[in-house]
């Protein structure tokens, strides 16, 4: 009967329905304030859909009408058991398109001829399959992994719910929907699976809770033993093998893993090389044939392995920055196996990037064995946080260097330049007829260049540049070793290619191969002009004739002094006439950069030279030093500068 009145209302099982429903839905919107996944939503559309229906059906008594809602009713009742499960899904959809068809038959019978002669019950027997489908999934998926609230929810309340809502369709088969007991007593109590739900899913919040909390303070439990231990090492002396060594023991020990191993990245060979190795680590990578398959040799393989970025799973993953997860290695396409020896049996296997700054440093990788279980998601997640924090410990460690490699280098430079500055002329020798000119501006930390002034006779003046790669006190005392052996031979009167075939073989075996010096040298006679030049492979000499009003670049083709022993050096002569000019320099001066990233350059070098022709030799290398500094601005430069200039006045 509808309602009419108010006393119909409170007479009614609507109060009943509503008091209910209200209840229930207030507890669920307590519980989605609390969650993190959403999944009680659909709890709580489906009370409010069941609470519309109890309003409409108060007001509009029709069986009809409370059949399919019931239809919709259970359309919700299996989104919610079978949605979570992967496995019901497939079956899901299509069991909700066939409600719908049903309903929509139904609704059709009712208006139409079409499906008269279906007898109701048929219709109703849609809602019972409804409930054993969702009793076959659930019993199938009993055993639900711990993955989601909403999967531990439906694994925990199907044996109440199923029957629940069985017992409901078979008592409105039977007793009809409008009966009164139906609707005041089966219809509410049908609703307390609801309360089952509630009661499961704050368990699997405090579950949840409980298990963060373990988590969590296994979490820092971890990084307090890999911090203890990774610190221990740094507080005395150590070494980048240690450090490393200290923190794979540390991964090794809190992921419970055989054996660990860490990669760091080599950038100027684009390799990633195997700087600690703990346990026992089955190679998940194919060994070379001609290895033998001995523990010992198969573990020193992999302690000294090496390879390209991108270049097999290691590779990969210093190159990608993706994390590697593999609870079973058995089929993984990504792992080679090896062969049948227990130590070459890999099980599991995790591996993250160590990354600094969006920058990958390294990999780190954790296995197990064959005959123990595989990593679990929860030491992967540890595995990955240790990684991250011990990241940290690698990040300090290089800075730790870099600032002691800093201090030491700047000692260093500071012993270089002095002694730099102790070699270079205090005061420039000039001549009546050969006036001289220079400049040095040594970079930061470099000190690798030389310019001297040799009078070895009264009309012969020996001139020289020079620029001895490497930096710091070995360049320099280079540089001292250079100087004394050109002011004990440069008093001869062999050529000027002789006395530079003696430097060499004086250097040559006496210095390593990477501090080799470039010099530049000329001989001039004063009195005649004549010149000789000889090169060890440095910058050719720039020469103003005045008579042309231009620049020549004399350029001998050689290799630097202390390569090659029996290297024997060439020449070039001739004349120099009243106003020429000769320039010496090093590639700090034409290599200079400006903010463009343009070079200094000969020709800038040449056109100064050229537009100040007429001034005296120092007034020519102040110009240029002037020009420079102005071209350059405020780029540092990463290298000495210096310029020698000799102008003839005949």
């Amino acid at each position: 009967m509808a309602i009419s009145s108010l006393v119909q209302v409170l007479e009614s099982p609507l109060v009943a329905h509503i008091l209910v429903l209200a209840v229930l839905s207030a507890l669920f919107l307590y519980i989605r304030s609390k969650e993190a996944e959403g999944h009680s939503a659909v709890y709580l559309y489906s009370l409010g859909f069941l609470a519309a229906r109890s309003l409409a059906y108060a007001f509009f008594p029709y069986q009809e009408l409370f059949f399919l809602t019931d239809v919709a009713y259970l359309c919700f009742f299996m989104y919610i058991f079978m949605m979570p499960c992967k496995v019901a899904r497939p079956a899901l959809f299509p069991s909700l398109a066939l409600n719908v068809v049903v309903a929509a038959l139904f609704a059709l019978r009712l208006f139409t001829d079409v499906a008269v002669g279906v007898p109701g019950w048929l219709f109703r027997l849609v809602l019972v399959l409804d409930a054993l489908l969702v009793l076959i999934f659930a019993f199938i998926r009993r055993k639900v992994r711990k993955e989601t609230i909403a999967r531990q929810i439906v694994g925990k309340i199907w044996p109440v719910a199923v029957p629940i809502v069985l017992v409901y369709v078979a008592a409105g088969m039977i007793l009809g929907y409008e009966d009164a007991v139906f609707q005041g007593v089966v219809a509410p109590v049908s609703y307390l699976w609801y309360v089952a739900a509630i009661l499961a899913t704050l368990r699997a919040q405090d579950d949840q809770l409980i298990d963060a909390v373990s988590y969590y303070e296994g979490s820092i439990d971890s990084l307090y033993n890999m911090f203890l231990s990774t610190g221990t090492v740094l507080k005395g002396d150590f070494t980048m093998d240690q450090v490393m060594g200290a923190m794979n023991e540390a991964f090794t020990a809190e992921t419970a893993a055989d054996g660990g191993v860490i990669f760091l990245v080599d950038e100027f060979d684009d390799l990633i090389v195997c700087k600690a190795y703990t346990g026992s680590f089955p190679p998940p990578v194919p060994l070379p044939e001609n290895l033998p398959r001995k523990q010992n040799r198969v573990e020193s393989f992999m302690k000294h392995a090496q390879f390209r970025l991108g270049e097999g799973l290691f590779g990969d993953i210093a190159k990608t920055g993706k994390n590697v997860y593999i609870p079973s290695v058995e089929g993984d396409a990504r792992i080679t196996l090896n062969g049948e020896e227990d130590f070459l049996k890999l099980r599991s296997l995790m591996a993250v990037p160590l990354m600094v700054e969006e920058r990958i440093i390294g990999v780190a990788a954790m296995a197990r064995k064959s005959g123990n279980d595989g990593f679990t998601e929860a030491e992967f997640d540890r595995f990955k946080l240790l990684a991250n924090f011990g990241t940290l410990t690698i990040s300090n460690f290089f800075s730790f260097l870099a600032a002691s490699e800093k201090s030491g280098i700047e000692r260093s430079a500071g012993i270089a330049a002095e002694i730099q500055k102790s070699i270079i002329p205090k005061k420039i020798p000039q001549f009546s007829s050969l006036g001289v000119g220079a400049f040095t501006i040594p970079a930061p930390g470099v000190s690798g260049d030389y310019f001297d002034v040799i009078q070895t006779r009264a009309d012969r003046v020996v001139c020289v540049v020079g620029d001895v790669a490497g930096k710091g006190v070995s360049a320099a005392l280079i540089m001292v070793m250079i100087r004394s052996i050109l002011h004990l031979i440069t008093n001869t009167n062999k050529d000027i290619a002789t006395v530079l075939n003696w430097v060499n073989k004086g250097i040559t075996g006496k210095i390593e191969l990477d501090h080799y010096a470039t010099l530049g040298i000329v001989a001039v006679n004063v009195v005649t002009g004549e010149m000789e030049y000889a090169n060890a492979s440095h910058q050719p000499v720039l020469v103003y004739r005045r008579a042309s009003d231009s620049i020549e670049s004399l350029e001998l083709k050689s290799v630097p002094i202390g390569v090659e022993r029996t290297t024997e050096y060439g020449r070039k002569a001739l004349r120099l006439s009243d106003g020429d000019i000769v320039v010496l320099y090093t590639d700090g001066i034409i290599e200079a950069m400006n903010e463009q990233g343009k070079q200094y350059g000969r020709r800038g070098l040449s056109q100064v030279v050229t537009r100040n022709r007429d001034l005296a030799p120092k007034e020519i290398v102040a110009k240029i030093k002037s020009d420079l500094s102005a071209f350059v601005g405020s780029v540092r430069q990463h290298d000495d500068q210096t310029v020698l200039v000799l102008k003839m006045k005949l």
